[in-house]
């Protein structure tokens, strides 16, 4: 199925092939944990959920938010089950902007006192 890798280690956008296996995720996105997070209704980016704590690290925006590593682009169906994305590599490349080498960002935390 059709996923999307957006690495900006590089500053590239391609198109990457998933078999559907999770373990590839963790590949593709140079992680050992990963989060999955909503861009649009169906569409799904995966992230490293450590990437905020790493040294190093190099940051891109999409729709107004910052995420940290390679975020991989795919969707889920009605049922949640994981699919290929529909959105083209054009659309993702008008919607990426790269940050600059140095960036950093903050992990949030809110404590909340019961």
């Amino acid at each position: 199925m059709k996923g999307i890798l957006i690495n900006p280690f590089d500053t590239t956008i391609t198109e990457v092939d998933y078999t559907g296996n999770y373990k590839e995720i963790y590949a593709l996105t140079d992680c050992t944990t990963f989060d999955c997070v909503r861009i649009y209704e169906t569409q799904d980016m995966y992230i490293d959920d450590e990437g905020l704590l790493k040294n190093n690290q190099m940051y891109f925006t999409m729709n107004d938010r910052v995420y940290a590593g390679k975020g991989l682009l795919l969707s889920h169906d009605d049922e949640g089950e994981t699919i290929g994305t529909n959105l083209d590599l054009q659309m993702v490349q008008d919607m990426v902007e790269w940050l600059p080498e140095g960036h950093k960002e903050e992990p949030y935390m809110e404590f909340i006192t019961l």
